[in-house]
């Protein structure tokens, strides 16, 4: 069951094996941790597709029923596999921790059906065959999950004779999901009747290209690459951060940002990448005026004069930043992330972003809306976009 804090991505994960394999999704649901009410959803979706997954309730608690509910819908029998708690042991032991006695419930497996090694937790999975239908049950841990449906799930789908439909993801940053829609309207022209997936997420928005083949898809991909030239910034498993972290590497160059409203933000996400140690030489969390000024230099009068969220205070962190570290590039944030803090002519969500580079400093202003989750996660998408569009057109070197 997913509690209030919990979104469901384990589904999309899943969803995605199956549409590689041209396997269509007829049903989802989120069911409760009441072992009748998993026993009967577990029935109902068995009656209606060839393949039921479920993912969760694998675990030791009292509320992980995955095993039972399974047990009753099919009329299983249980065995305990003492390896399993074996090795569940082993991996509390490599922590200098003791298995607690109620983890010997997940050494529980079915008779005459496999059982599937999880070398990412300790929650096994299964795979079930009944009635000559389908059952796979992965754990809900999303690594776990995602590292099984790539050892067990996606191998079995190709041995199965599934045949493998081509898909390509291209990255747009810096459009909302009509503007990249208006923009498509020459390719649907070009191409009706073919389906093209647009998905909205954090900022940045995902055209989804399937075909049979990379014969269908590669001209489709440079069409769309023309339409959108700078704006498409990755591919696939692409991220803003791992984009810009190739093109510093690749040019030898350095970055170092100085933050307030995004509060570390842009610095988490770009330390995010293995290996940023060799292009990110460091960063400060400027929160206050005092710090603006001790950690990036900026002249406490500019300050006094336009404001800390300003245009003029953010170049100066960009600028000064740049100059405390020594970097190539230097990135300054200041904004207004509310819900309080905000004036009729400051008012909540208005943010300042600029660039320091060798040859000048871009800065952009913006106005957000929504809570201060929002303000902080797109001010630092914007910022990032706006880093690697500065990168690709210096010309410095």
């Amino acid at each position: 069951m997913l509690g209030p804090t919990r979104v469901d991505t384990n589904s999309l994960k899943v969803t995605s094996a199956l549409e590689t394999y041209g396997i269509s999704v007829v049903r989802k649901s989120v069911v409760g941790d009441l072992q009748q009410d998993l026993v009967n959803e577990i029935r109902y979706a068995f009656q209606r597709a060839d393949i039921v997954i479920t993912t969760g309730g694998l675990g030791p608690t009292e509320d992980d029923l995955t095993r039972e509910a399974l047990t009753e819908a099919f009329g299983l029998t249980v065995d305990v596999d003492q390896s399993i708690i074996q090795y569940i042991e082993g991996r509390f032991a490599a922590r200098g921790w003791v298995m607690p006695d109620v983890n010997r419930k997940q050494g529980n497996v079915f008779r005459g059906q496999t059982t599937l090694k999880n070398e990412r937790g300790t929650a096994p999975g299964f795979h079930l065959e009944v009635e000559g239908k389908h059952v796979w049950v992965f754990p809900g841990v999303p690594h776990e999950l995602e590292w099984m449906l790539a050892t067990y799930f996606t191998p079995w789908l190709e041995s199965s004779g599934g045949r493998a439909r081509h898909r390509r993801v291209l990255k747009i940053a810096g459009l909302t999901e009509s503007g990249v829609e208006e923009r498509l309207k020459p390719y649907y022209d070009a191409h009706p009747g073919e389906l093209v997936t647009i998905l909205a997420s954090g900022g940045q928005i995902e055209i989804h290209l399937i075909g049979e083949s990379q014969e269908f898809i590669t001209p489709r991909e440079a069409e769309i690459a023309e339409i959108f030239g700078p704006r498409l910034y990755g591919y696939d498993d692409d991220t803003i951060e791992s984009v810009i972290g190739k093109l510093l590497k690749d040019r030898g160059e350095t970055l170092a940002c100085a933050e307030s409203c995004t509060g570390g933000l842009f610095g988490s996400r770009i330390t995010d990448i293995s290996g940023s140690s060799a292009y990110f030489l460091g960063g400060a969390i400027c929160y206050t005026a005092a710090a603006k000024s001790d950690l990036a230099g900026v002249d406490a009068q500019l300050i006094r004069e336009h404001g800390e969220v300003s245009e003029p205070v953010a170049r100066a962190l960009a600028e000064g930043i740049r100059a405390r570290f020594g970097s190539t590039y230097g990135v300054g944030i200041t904004g207004i992330a509310g819900p309080t803090g905000g004036t009729p002519e400051k008012p909540v969500g208005t943010v300042h972003i600029a660039i320091a580079s060798p040859t000048g400093t871009e800065h952009r202003k913006l106005l957000w809306q929504g809570p201060r989750t929002i303000v902080k996660w797109y001010s630092s998408q914007q910022a990032l976009d706006l880093l690697r569009r500065v990168i690709l057109t210096d010309t410095h070197k």
